[in-house]
């Protein structure tokens, strides 16, 4: 993606963790199941300033999601893991608010993305001996009920500290996935990130 880099945009970098897990549906899990996993994200940021108030843009990157317990198994455990790793491209809709003297900024954002996934990996470890985890990596050859696109909704919430032109923020983000992960089970992507990030207003001089 190329774009002209006038006065009116902002461009960036941000990374940091997530934590995420998989919807599903009328299955009713264990109290106190664990269902999530710990991974990584990381995004390039470009937005374009309509006014001081209202921005528009995009933040392509990479993010890691997946679920403890893989849709279809039996017994729900956090021995059983999925992880898919995927690029994605959310476009969002941005209004930022003053907090103190034009310095620390608090910005709202929400927009719609697509994802595809470029790895996948199960994670599976027997409760019943001390065999280690085995770690096996899905090539979708033989996958056909997994899904390799995702789209949904994307929204969050920005802490900005500005000195001049720069930008160090903390970003907050939740991803609300539409289609089902697995074509047969109930099984759509949840994502909540917590990110630290830079940013910069063109032109820079």
């Amino acid at each position: 993606m190329v774009i002209a880099l006038q006065a009116q945009f902002v461009i960036g970098m941000k990374g940091g963790t997530t934590r995420a897990w998989e919807e599903y549906g009328n299955v009713n899990t264990p109290d106190g199941a664990n269902i999530h996993v710990d991974g990584f994200q990381l995004s390039a940021m470009a937005y374009y300033k309509l006014n001081n108030t209202f921005w528009v843009g995009v933040e392509p990157g990479w993010v890691e999601r997946g679920a403890a317990c893989e849709p279809g198994f039996i017994i729900f455990n956090s021995d059983t893991k999925l992880r898919l790793n995927y690029v994605e491209m959310p476009v969002l809709a941005m209004a930022q608010v003053p907090l103190f003297r034009q310095k620390i900024l608090l910005r709202m954002k929400a927009g719609f993305g697509a994802a595809y996934v470029t790895s996948a990996f199960r994670e599976v470890r027997d409760l019943n001996n001390i065999e280690p985890t085995v770690r096996s990596r899905l090539t979708f050859d033989n996958e056909g009920a997994m899904q390799r696109w995702d789209y949904g909704l994307y929204g969050g919430l920005i802490l900005s500290y500005k000195i001049g032109k720069h930008e160090i923020m903390m970003d907050g983000n939740y991803y609300h996935g539409l289609p089902d992960v697995d074509a047969v089970f109930t099984s759509r992507n949840r994502t909540v990130n917590i990110s630290l990030g830079y940013m910069i207003h063109l032109p820079f001089r």
